[in-house]
């Protein structure tokens, strides 16, 4: 068992895998994770956009490490062939809730993407969580749309969020 030093009432302890160091949910930014990746299909761009990954249906996220040494952890397939996801959760610095329009104008005029920032150190995005299969045809999915805004509104109802010890707190707390 670790203590828990986040602050989120989230209980006294972590309780701890012994065979791989897994852990429950430990802090609000755990939390936006575990219900992003609960929303269905994501496309993950990395970094600075040169790479991505699409994912179709829902995943069940791991925590590894203790408080201040946090990975949200990715496994997806089987032996045969994986991919694996590991993201430091204590080195992210922001979160930004993001509606825009799609950034590969004019090829699909008045399209819009919908999704998460995670920014890092020096506050550069580092990993964009868009949401995917958002249009069917011409007009956006009301029921992704209204996912996105639900997923938002439990996250702090605010477009950006500074991350302190894994609580999302508003830009100028």
């Amino acid at each position: 068992m670790l203590p828990s030093t986040n602050g989120t009432g989230l209980g006294d302890e972590l309780k701890m895998s012994k065979a791989a160091d897994i852990s429950e949910i430990a802090s609000e930014l755990e939390h936006l994770i575990a219900d992003l990746s609960a929303c269905g299909p994501l496309i993950f761009v990395f970094g600075d956009g040169f790479t991505t990954a699409h994912l179709h249906g829902t995943t069940t996220p791991v925590f590894r490490g203790p408080a201040d040494r946090r990975w949200w952890h990715v496994t997806l397939g089987d032996d045969a062939a994986s991919w694996t996801m590991d993201v430091r959760v204590d080195q992210i610095t922001g979160v930004q809730f993001i509606r825009a329009p799609y950034p590969f104008q004019p090829h699909f005029p008045g399209q819009e993407v919908l999704g998460v920032d995670f920014l890092g150190p020096g506050e550069g995005q580092v990993l964009h969580c868009g949401v995917g299969d958002l249009y069917g045809g011409q007009q956006i999915r009301p029921e992704k749309l209204a996912a996105w805004r639900a997923l938002r509104e439990r996250h702090g109802n605010r477009d950006e969020s500074r991350v302190v010890r894994g609580n999302l707190l508003a830009p100028n707390e």
